[in-house]
């Protein structure tokens, strides 16, 4: 999948030889065909763990916004059992299309993740003037 749809999708854009590609935490993406490939179709251009450019999984770089949204997409999916890249295309939409059902969800996440840090400035500027 990898190679015959990821990377050949990739490849169409205009600026892929500038792109960056971030692996996640999956055992079977650590294989070490997978890094091979990966090694030369994005030479010092793709982040994963003890990588040249170093990412760990859940990331605090990564707002808890989009862990929620992929479960919610992954979730969608998985529930439907695709049986062919065509099928999990297809669901893969219908999840994104389907995400405002949803809505109300992010808007609380988002929400949280701002009083969060709001609360976290507060804590910052009482330290400092103290």
């Amino acid at each position: 999948m990898l190679r015959d749809v990821v990377v050949r999708q990739l490849r169409t854009r205009a600026n892929f030889t500038e792109l960056y590609f971030q692996q996640d935490g999956a055992t079977p993406h650590y294989a070490l065909l997978v890094w091979n490939y990966l090694d030369n179709i994005f030479p010092l251009y793709w982040i994963r763990r003890r990588g040249s450019i170093d990412w760990p999984p859940r990331s605090p770089d990564l707002t808890p916004i989009g862990f929620l949204f992929w479960s919610v997409v992954k979730n969608k999916v998985h529930e439907r059992k695709p049986q062919t890249v065509d099928e999990m295309k297809e669901f893969i939409t219908d999840a994104f299309m389907d995400t405002d059902s949803d809505r109300k969800l992010f808007r609380t996440v988002c929400q949280s993740v701002s009083d969060r840090l709001d609360a976290f400035v507060k804590l910052m500027e009482d330290i400092s003037s103290t």
